[in-house]
């Protein structure tokens, strides 16, 4: 075990200079300079603003419905959920925005300095999966705009390889390049896109209501439509699994990465309000306008169409294909870099830093999300579901577990120098914890035993939800049992440090 530095309970008016092992160091892991935070409420909440209007979220929320949700039904899982996610978000991301820590090197003081890999990696292959995901919505969207413009494009399709027409290739190798351009200007220009680009896909969704009210006759039609569970059965049998597999699918990964994004905040008031305005706001905008207009293609087509490139190519409106198109590829690529690129970069650096920056590995990541094959889960519904439990299994415990490490055991306190010594404080054994480790790899396994066990599926049903609170309660017992027995805690498992400091703070003074 490792010994214990000097306990520090002054709060520092800049950040510590950090002297850290290689292989744990480098610039992209550093803390952020006190004098770098510079981001305001409005980034904050023109990032939410951005995330939350993607083309990926229209099509979960499609699927819902197309699951047999009500429209109004599916609206009421995604607000719960928002709802819930809200409160995680605010909490972690004090880490970033008092220490100017990515989430790789927060998750040091829980899992130890190499054991953090474990969970960043994990949820790092998630976040690039989703990556993938929607960058294959884009390239529809690519797709939908060259068949309406380029007269050959469409025959294209004729053309066959491993499933898929060679104008969907073309336009998803399009895509992803797009996708290199902007990732190879770094964090401040993602920051200035997402500011326009975000919001922009709200551009084509009004159109798009329009649309679908005047073709349904009106809002009655829309948002009378059926669905399988009566008010009773929603709320026991579909609402409370829908919400777990809403948190899956949209923010569990950002809720342990926040850091990577609240390390440039001003001040942690600037991040928590940005995300109380953006995401709330954000949520019952888009998700209401999105449930209009996939209820709508129900009420016309007789069928949901829940990816917005088919509905854009269904309504047969030139000049809305070709403007939504565009708004929509810039749209994906706003809230899919910031989302789900990002995080999976600061763990590959964190990982190897000797060998990758953050634009390296966020190279790497673009290359391996295309070799997920997204265009197999976007399938059906039932298909991309079906993935769900398995990143709440993963991600749920993970984040409990670094809950109540940070929270309780550690009361909000981290010695930022000693994370990146290899023999430090957080070195726990051989750099790995085996307690957080240990209870990760057990209970995500036990979470994994209700997808084959019908009578235990609710384990799996409710994944992430039960991840996080038996997580956080087990970890919990396990350390203080092994302090009962002990009669202390292990050196690195000890609330020292400083409460950190954030850059409105040191201004102040």
């Amino acid at each position: 075990m490792a010994s214990g530095s000097q306990t520090m309970t002054s709060r520092p008016q800049t950040a510590p200079v950090i002297e850290g092992d290689e292989r744990l160091f480098n610039k992209d892991l550093a803390p952020v300079p006190v004098s770098k935070r510079n981001w305001t409420w409005f980034n904050y909440a023109a990032l939410w603003l951005g995330m939350i209007h993607s083309v990926f979220g229209f099509t979960v929320l499609g699927g819902l419905i197309a699951t047999g949700l009500s429209a109004i039904q599916a609206l009421i899982v995604v607000c719960v959920a928002n709802l819930i996610q809200l409160v995680f978000l605010a909490l972690n991301g004090r880490v970033g925005s008092r220490y100017g820590i990515p989430f790789p090197v927060w998750a040091r003081s829980a899992f130890g300095v190499y054991g953090a890999n474990v969970p960043a990696l994990l949820r790092g292959a998630v976040a690039l999966g989703w990556f993938g995901v929607q960058n294959y919505l884009g390239a529809t969207a690519v797709n939908a705009l060259l068949t309406t413009t380029v007269g050959p494009w469409k025959s294209l399709g004729d053309t066959v390889a491993f499933g898929l027409g060679l104008n969907l290739w073309f336009s998803m190798l399009i895509f992803w390049a797009l996708n290199f351009l902007l990732i190879w200007h770094g964090m401040n220009t993602i920051r200035r896109f997402e500011t326009w680009a975000g919001p922009a896909v709200i551009a084509v969704m009004i159109p798009l209501v329009i649309w679908a009210l005047v073709s349904a006759h009106g809002i009655g039609p829309i948002f009378n439509s059926p669905s399988k569970y009566s008010a009773g059965s929603f709320i026991t049998t579909a609402m409370l699994p829908g919400v777990a597999l809403f948190i899956s699918a949209a923010w569990a990964t950002m809720i342990l990465n926040i850091p990577d994004l609240t390390r440039f905040a001003r001040s942690n008031r600037d991040a928590t309000l940005g995300t109380f305005i953006g995401l709330p706001l954000g949520t019952l905008v888009f998700y209401a306008m999105a449930a209009i207009i996939v209820s709508g293609t129900q009420v016309v087509y007789g069928k949901v169409l829940w990816n917005p490139s088919d509905i854009l190519l269904a309504i047969n409106i030139p000049a809305l294909t070709i403007v939504g198109a565009l708004l929509i590829m810039f749209a994906t690529m706003s809230v899919n870099i910031a989302a789900n690129l990002v995080s999976p970069a600061y763990d590959l650096t964190n990982l190897l830093p000797r060998i990758f920056t953050f634009k390296r590995a966020a190279v790497v990541g673009i290359v391996v999300s295309f070799l997920y094959a997204p265009w197999h889960l976007m399938q059906t519904p039932g298909t991309l579901f079906s993935v769900l439990g398995n990143i709440g299994a993963v991600l749920g415990p993970a984040t409990g577990i670094i809950m109540a490490d940070y929270f309780v055991i550690r009361r909000r306190l981290l010695d930022v120098p000693e994370l990146y010594k290899a023999f430090g404080r957080y070195r726990s054994f051989h750099g790995f914890n085996p307690l957080s480790l240990g209870w990760l790899v057990v209970l995500s396994g036990i979470i994994f035993v209700g997808e084959f066990v019908p009578a235990v599926g609710w384990l799996y049903t409710y994944s992430w939800f039960v991840g996080e609170i038996a997580g956080f309660v087990g970890y919990l017992a396990i350390v203080y049992a092994f302090k009962a027995v002990r009669h202390s805690l292990p050196a690195e498992l000890e609330a020292v440090g400083t409460p950190g400091v954030e850059a409105a703070e040191a201004v102040a003074v």
